[in-house]
């Protein structure tokens, strides 16, 4: 609803698909008003603000937002030219990417679960948003994971050597450097593509002194990416919990949802327990209620966005 914001010259970090449609008023200050706050300012006021001069720069095309007599232009992402280095499968209907960066970008990287936008080319109106999967601080290649559907064919399909553009890593990532200073247990649950933010958490090694225990759930065996991480994952002193919705015949490992195994496994001390999620709603929403029933507090359940 509000977030404080420094100086004049604002970056807008989301995708006008992805949040609800409705525009927000910039005081002078640097302070992006709320809906509740624009609501009570004075008709003085409101003229005044419609006065102020844009409080960012065009950059190309940015489109002007009015509402209410009060203007704001969004500041577009500036684009870097980067290369495919490989595009291999990563599972049915899943590709793993790799991505020369240049320095920009691969120092705009610090947390993971972080995210970029990248677009085909300059004549691509909407990017796609895509958590990076391979650690911070890992050189200046990129891992991503992109379920293949008609809107992702353009990258999914993307050849060894060709080009696409992208912004500086953007968005807040895991922020558990600062919720989990007491804490001994790390939870992480994920389900299909929403592996991709927590493989970089557990490639980072952050949490290897927080006994990590990773639920990662799939439909089958042959949509589950990553298997040939595991035992470098275990290695690393995390328990991998695979988890399949509908496993085929001779499959030995859990099944049904990642919630529910969690519900059956417990958590040993809910004061000293985090975790993180990503992946389909109904998981994530589920998964909430099965930690705070076991006690775990709700500002110890971390999501990348």
């Amino acid at each position: 609803d509000e977030m404080a914001l420094p100086g004049r010259s604002f970056l807008l970090v989301a995708a006008l698909a992805l949040v609800p449609a409705c525009v927000n008023a910039f005081a002078p200050s640097g302070v992006l008003l709320s809906v509740s706050q624009r609501a009570h300012l004075s008709r003085s006021s409101r003229a005044h603000f419609a006065a102020q001069p844009f409080l960012a720069p065009r950059v190309g095309n940015a489109p002007v937002f009015r509402k209410n007599g009060l203007a704001l232009r969004m500041q577009g992402d500036e684009f870097s030219t980067v290369k495919v280095k490989s595009n291999t499968e990563a599972g049915e209907g899943l590709r793993s990417i790799m991505v020369e960066v240049g320095k920009d970008i691969a120092g705009s990287y610090k947390t993971p679960g972080m995210f970029v936008k990248i677009r085909k080319d300059s004549s691509m109106e909407k990017p796609g948003f895509f958590a990076v999967a391979s650690a911070p601080g890992a050189g200046n290649t990129f891992e991503f994971l992109i379920k293949k559907t008609d809107g992702s064919a353009w990258i999914a399909d993307a050849k060894e050597g060709s080009k696409v553009d992208m912004t500086v890593a953007q968005g807040k990532g895991y922020k558990y450097a600062e919720a989990f200073n007491d804490v001994n247990q790390v939870v992480l649950l994920a389900t299909g593509s929403g592996i991709a933010p927590l493989k970089a958490v557990v490639e980072s090694g952050d949490l290897k002194k927080c006994s990590p225990t990773l639920y990662y759930g799939c439909r089958s065996e042959k949509t589950m990416a990553f298997q040939d991480k595991f035992k470098e994952w275990k290695s690393m002193g995390v328990t991998v919990v695979p988890v399949l919705s509908q496993p085929e015949d001779g499959w030995k490992g859990r099944k049904g949802y990642v919630q529910d195994c969690l519900k059956e496994d417990g958590v040993s001390d809910a004061s000293k327990t985090g975790a993180l999620l990503c992946g389909v709603n109904d998981m994530v929403k589920q998964a909430k209620e099965v930690l705070k029933e076991e006690g775990v507090s709700e500002d110890m359940m971390l999501m990348n966005f």
